[in-house]
């Protein structure tokens, strides 16, 4: 089914709009700009706010008593769903994948913990039953359920960036030499990409896989892009071979950190008070450290938040 309407109904969920910063002093003669969306709140802080506005609006239109998502052990998605959730009075249940689910008597850190204060229902499942995560979700969501997909990465969650394009360009006054996001389920990359076409802004877009290759994230951009379409003519379509993903900063995979990553995060840091996490800024920074050239002058990263992950 088709709408004309030019946005989705949202919810006020995230602070915004969320700073431009500069910061000159991680490395002689360069500065990069930073969009702080690692301050879209404190508990529900980070990208997910944004795309949650919009995914909880439908869930409320809809009269849904209970949301349902997945993710990491440690997701900043599924924490940032599950705060939400308890903000607007609606149950939550989180699909958390891992092989080693903690015990009775483990502590609970991050995100996790998190998860449990706010009251969210937890169910671990294995990585092979995570390949069937949307039947999982859908079996258990009932009448009253709405399945939020992993990273609220879906065409409606990526209105978040594609709205947050319109917000950078009333900020940045000369547009960056390109913008830089990491890339782990898509739909951040996606908004972006289908709002810079949408303003007609000619700013190269940048992801950088924290997981999994470029023809695996253009693929989900191609995907999200034709449900936007569909659902909302009026938005520009995005091709797979239009999306650039840059490959060579997952390091030992999704989650799992180097020395060298560690390193780099820290010394971040410590020259300018920017704090990276470990699964998707400390790794997509890293590809502005290690090929400054290919960015051009002036980029601007998307801090899409993640602090709870240090502390798991």
């Amino acid at each position: 089914m088709t709408s004309t309407r030019t946005e989705p109904d949202r919810l006020s969920l995230a602070r915004l709009p969320t700073p431009i910063e500069a910061f000159d002093r991680i490395r002689n003669n360069w500065t990069v700009l930073v969009k702080r969306d690692d301050l879209t709140g404190s508990a529900l802080s980070g990208n997910k706010a944004r795309k949650l506005e919009y995914l909880f609006a439908e869930a409320r239109a809809r009269g849904a008593r209970r949301v349902l998502t997945c993710g990491g052990v440690q997701s900043n998605h599924c924490r940032a769903t599950a705060v939400a959730a308890a903000r607007l009075g609606l149950g939550c249940q989180l699909f958390l994948r891992t092989n080693t689910p903690p015990g009775p008597d483990d502590a609970v850190t991050g995100n996790l913990k998190l998860d449990r204060i706010v009251g969210a229902q937890v169910r671990f499942i294995t990585p092979e039953q995570y390949r069937d995560r949307t039947a999982l979700m859908t079996d258990a969501a009932g009448s009253d359920g709405y399945v939020i997909p992993e990273g609220g990465s879906n065409a409606l969650g990526s209105w978040g960036y594609i709205r947050a394009v319109d917000e950078m360009a009333e900020q940045w006054g000369t547009p960056p030499s390109s913008i830089v996001c990491a890339t782990g389920s898509g739909g951040t990359l996606a908004g972006l990409a289908i709002g810079l076409r949408r303003r007609g802004l000619d700013v190269p877009l940048h992801g950088v896989a924290v997981c999994d290759d470029a023809a695996y994230f253009q693929d989900i951009v191609d995907r999200i892009s034709a449900e936007a379409t569909e659902r909302w003519p009026d938005l520009p379509r995005i091709r797979s071979n239009e999306v650039s993903v840059v490959e060579g900063y997952k390091g030992r995979g999704y989650g799992l950190s180097t020395a060298e990553e560690t390193a780099d995060i820290e010394s971040v840091a410590r020259a300018s008070g920017l704090v990276l996490d470990p699964v998707y800024t400390g790794k997509a920074f890293r590809a502005l450290l290690c090929e400054p050239e290919r960015f051009g002058p002036n980029p601007l990263f998307v801090h899409t938040g993640g602090i709870f992950g240090l502390l798991a």
